[in-house]
């Protein structure tokens, strides 16, 4: 499956992609036409790589969402790692994204039950000019078919083998099986005809279909009681029949037959492709249990239980990382201290607010990528987090962009109170910290160890006094709050932090469905 997913004006999928990467839950196994980034993994990261994409798009300023993202997914393990990299190259050919010089990112997910991979690349081609996207999600159908050499003829063949390999008691319950897999079905002078696309795509005798059906034995009894523990544990989380039907195909492979009008069904068939069974609804749960949804206040006041069990789990979970799980369990999601489901809103408790807040800080402030011990200290007592909550990251950002605006600076400074005032204007922070000088770039959230990266240092040090001031200036970060910058960094030291400035998050994106933005 090629699935297209949401566009962006800031390539808001690499952050995406590279924090999964960073969760340990993917990895970068490509990345063409990136310049020198392409040799220099330790220079590489969110900001590097963003960078890039958005100075290669910037050469046609008539685009504005220039991101183009993509996923490619497989039932299962049907295609491995580097069978879906071919995959996908091919399909980008076939899309017009694989250019000579067009810039591209493949990340390989290994998050869920169905291998599947992630597509960065720019709406811009290397002229200049913007790729065709008219009709694009048919395209992105026919390029992927095109690319597997469907033939539908032998899909049909392997649909008619597989469903009668299926466990079934019934004529009408074998009908389910290709039903529920996109066919259409009917019965004509004694024929199950299977239909799809519009035609009829194969047919089958009555008779020979009834010679396959069997009586449910003892393991089909068996899974009849687990069936009916998961309809109900999953009907509890869900609103609707839809959303109980999706959740089941996504996390079970269960498919759910209804019989009847659409919106009064008066029974339903439950086919289980996990173990290649079709049940009568009823011999598992009642129709009438089966759609006993929960209300939206029920759902509402289990949330917060969910939310202190997620906390217990992981103390560090990130408002992101809760609004994951609330969309897929309770189609709600946590903005601004309340929980927002639909158009009703019911506060958090304070407690809860103020933790998740933390969270929230943790992960912005990790987001600086330390190199070492010592600037986790930093930036711990900068932005108020426990150094404990913070870690050395194995892939520090390449912070030359910084590093030369410094250098620039100090060029054309005569002395060291103008060179703080200017670094400051840039919106670069300058502090000593245990007898070292540091740069800190809060917008693209970079810290520069100034000695290590080779930068004069005859201006930072002069010889009058140790004891320096860095700054006169007071520093604002965009909340409207400010606070004056001491020489060293102590414990009266107060930052304000935006972890949302000009930042796309997303929820659940390795549905193979949509992706979610965050609150």
């Amino acid at each position: 499956i090629a699935t297209i997913l949401k566009s962006s004006s800031t390539f808001s999928a690499v952050r995406y992609n590279e924090r999964k990467v960073e969760h340990g839950v993917a990895e970068l196994v490509a990345i063409r036409n990136f310049g020198y980034l392409e040799n220099a993994p330790e220079m590489r990261g969110i900001t590097s790589l963003r960078n890039y994409l958005m100075d290669y798009s910037a050469k046609n300023d008539r685009t504005r969402m220039t991101q183009f993202h993509a996923a490619i997914s497989c039932k299962g393990n049907e295609y491995s790692k580097e069978e879906l990299i071919d995959i996908a190259w091919k399909y980008l050919d076939k899309m017009g994204y694989n250019n000579e010089g067009q810039p591209v990112l493949m990340y390989f997910h290994h998050d869920t039950d169905n291998n599947h991979l992630h597509i960065v690349t720019s709406r811009i081609s290397p002229d200049g000019k913007k790729i065709p996207d008219s009709m694009e999600n048919i395209r992105s159908l026919k390029a992927i078919e095109e690319v597997m050499n469907v033939d539908k003829k032998y899909q049909n063949s392997e649909m008619m083998k597989l469903a009668k390999s299926y466990h079934f008691e019934s004529v009408s319950q074998f009908m389910a099986i290709f039903e529920t897999s996109g066919y259409e079905t009917f019965i004509q002078d004694d024929d199950i005809c299977i239909k799809r696309g519009g035609q009829v795509q194969d047919k089958i005798a009555v008779k020979n279909v009834e010679k396959l059906c069997r009586k449910n034995g003892e393991a089909e009894k068996k899974r009849i009681r687990q069936l009916r523990a998961i309809l109900q544990k999953y009907r509890d989380q869900s609103s609707s029949r839809e959303e109980l039907e999706s959740m089941l195909k996504k996390k079970f492979g269960i498919c759910i037959k209804f019989l009847g009008k659409e919106f009064s069904p008066y029974g339903y068939m439950v086919v289980d492709n996990t173990t290649r069974t079709v049940f009568k609804g009823s011999d598992v749960l009642g129709i009438k249990d089966l759609l006993q949804f929960q209300s939206r206040e029920e759902k509402l006041q289990k949330v917060d239980f969910f939310i202190e069990d997620k906390l217990r789990e992981n103390p560090l979970v990130t408002t992101f990382d809760l609004n994951h799980d609330l969309h897929r369990f309770y189609g709600c999601h946590i903005r601004h201290g309340s929980i927002i489901m639909g158009k009703e809103k019911v506060e958090l408790a304070d407690y809860l607010v103020q933790k998740i807040k933390y969270n929230d800080k943790v992960s912005w402030v990790q987001g600086f990528s330390p190199a070492n011990d010592q600037q986790v200290r930093l930036l711990s007592k900068m932005f108020h987090v426990s150094p404990d909550h913070l870690h050395v990251s194995e892939n520090s950002g390449n912070c030359q962009a910084t590093i030369d605006t410094i250098n620039e600076y100090l060029k054309d400074c005569s002395d060291h109170e103008n060179v703080f005032d200017r670094l400051n204007d840039e919106g670069i922070w300058t502090y000593r910290f245990e007898d070292k000088f540091f740069c800190v770039n809060p917008s693209k959230r970079e810290i520069v160890d100034l000695e290590a990266a080779g930068v004069d240092m005859s201006k930072f040090k002069p010889s009058r006094s140790a004891d320096i001031e860095t700054s006169e200036h007071k520093h604002n970060t965009g909340q409207g709050k400010t606070r004056p910058i001491l020489n060293d960094i102590g414990s009266s030291d107060r930052i304000n932090y935006n972890p949302d400035a000009n930042r796309n998050s997303y929820g659940e994106v390795d549905d193979e469905k949509a992706m979610i933005r965050r609150s």
